[in-house]
């Protein structure tokens, strides 16, 4: 399968020297998971740049942002057309982070700057009614670092997870669309990184919490599974149809 990734953000300046671009996280995120069969193209959306058409490829991988949906930017509304257009098309999406927060803004649910700050750290991913493409299973422990929160989702999606402190934190529509809050492909390294360099804005005391959280397992390797079998099994069915 050739997967684009809509690249919507770049590495914090203080800490981009010392690790990887996000598609570049995503494609040793896959790697590490065993996945195969997929064809991996960065799409700089973050330079204005989008596929010309949703058949330029056969699915579409949302990374996170520092940005919010509701920012000044000029390529947040052509990347949210584009989304409305490749949902319309049947073209399986995924969204990470920002890109859960901008896919469920852009096909009707509504994203806001959460009023108690950031939700930071290793958190426990409660599960419920999943989808095919994912085990049944009741929690998973995933990163996060987010300080906006989709707060009412599209009238179509049915939620899958939720965290203590973000109650829309992953959910499907269809076979189609599948977004997360958290990030599985983060490293607790990286993690920590960032946290420390954005220590001032975040809190202190809060990232302190969050740090003593990377210790414990994270399983962003399981559910990288989980989005490779959302691929294929969205292809497998329209093969067979």
């Amino acid at each position: 399968m050739q997967i684009a990734i809509l690249e919507t953000g770049r590495i914090n300046e203080a800490i981009a020297h010392r690790f990887d671009r996000y598609p570049e996280m995503f494609r040793t995120m896959f790697a590490a998971a065993g996945a195969t069969g997929f064809e991996l193209t960065t799409v700089p959306v973050v330079d204005g740049d989008l596929p010309a058409h949703v058949d330029d490829y056969d699915g579409y991988l949302v990374t996170g942002s520092a940005a919010g949906v509701y920012d000044d930017f000029d390529w947040i509304p052509p990347l949210m057309e584009f989304i409305r257009d490749a949902h319309a098309a049947d073209k399986p999406l995924v969204g990470v982070c920002f890109g859960h927060q901008v896919i469920a803004h852009a096909l009707g649910g509504h994203t806001v700057k959460w009023h108690d700050g950031w939700g930071l750290g290793v958190y426990d991913l409660s599960l419920d009614d999943t989808p095919p493409w994912m085990p049944a299973r009741d929690s998973a422990r995933l990163i996060h670092i987010h300080q906006d929160q989709v707060i009412t989702l599209p009238e179509t999606a049915r939620l899958i997870g939720s965290t203590s402190f973000c109650r829309n934190a992953m959910f499907h529509i269809g076979d189609n669309v599948f977004c997360m809050q958290g990030h599985p492909e983060f490293t607790p390294d990286y993690t920590a990184a960032l946290m420390d360099a954005r220590r001032d804005s975040m809190g202190s005391d809060r990232v302190d919490h969050a740090m003593a959280t990377l210790a414990g397992n994270h399983e962003g390797i399981a559910i990288a599974g989980w989005i490779t079998d959302f691929f294929r099994q969205h292809a497998e069915a329209r093969m067979a149809a």
